[in-house]
């Protein structure tokens, strides 16, 4: 039994940020799948009222960690070693938060509003195209000559974004019939970051490696295609 308790729901990009960043780390622990949408009183005294994964509860520090990012800064912080999740210096660690946050405001509600936005509609043409100027801008601020955004290595900015990505892939052609553009610099370097996060052990390790992932993903939001789905998803952070 290890000290670290991770409650994750298999199909979350949320979650799967903070399992990425558990087993970048190599962090032992224990994974617990919960259904989130299950309010019962003891998942919410677990979440600490957040009723959302993941969260983990380190019973060494005693402490409960709900949120992606907030856990992926808590695995950096408490379990130091040579593979960092956030830059070393303060400056280059804030700008690291900056595109994370950026993230939030400017891909991620964009790649929900296209996948539940009726194909051909004026909602779906203004979602492609937030999400593609989101993604160019994002693209644009990374490193120039290796595959991940900061440089030769994968950090929090990649493990953020990665699983979002993946659902960018898998989803959206399957269900909109839409795939990123490839002509152009920007969109060269974007699919450069894209086959190297696709290769990165951890992303692997917690979606495609698992017995028919892409096939229990597409199906499991088949609500969305429809206009279903959580809401809270399409919200600009």
């Amino acid at each position: 039994m290890s000290n670290i308790k991770f409650y994750s729901a298999w199909y979350c990009p949320f979650a799967q940020r903070a399992w990425m960043g558990l087993v970048h780390k190599n962090i032992d622990h224990d994974y617990i799948e919960i259904d989130p949408y299950e309010k019962t009183p003891e998942w919410m005294e677990i979440s600490r009222g957040t009723g959302q994964v993941p969260v983990i509860i380190d019973e060494n520090q005693n402490i409960t960690v709900p949120d992606s990012i907030r856990v992926l800064e808590y695995l950096d912080v408490q379990f130091p070693n040579e593979t960092s999740i956030y830059p070393a210096t303060n400056g280059a660690e804030a700008n690291a938060k900056f595109w994370i946050d950026f993230q939030g405001s400017k891909i991620i509600p964009y790649l929900y509003r296209l996948l539940k936005a009726e194909a051909g509609s004026e909602a779906a043409e203004n979602a492609r195209f937030s999400l593609e100027q989101g993604l160019k801008t994002f693209t644009s601020n990374m490193d120039k000559d290796d595959p991940y955004f900061f440089g030769k290595d994968p950090g929090a900015v990649d493990i953020a974004l990665a699983p979002f990505a993946q659902r960018i892939e898998i989803l959206l052609p399957h269900y909109k019939g839409y795939t990123l553009p490839d002509i152009g610099p920007i969109w060269k370097r974007y699919h450069q970051w894209w086959n190297a996060m696709s290769a990165f052990k951890p992303l692997q390790e917690t979606s495609t490696a698992l017995p028919d992932y892409v096939e229990r993903l597409v199906e499991f939001y088949l609500p969305y295609s429809t206009g279903g789905g959580q809401a809270d998803v399409t919200e600009i952070k």
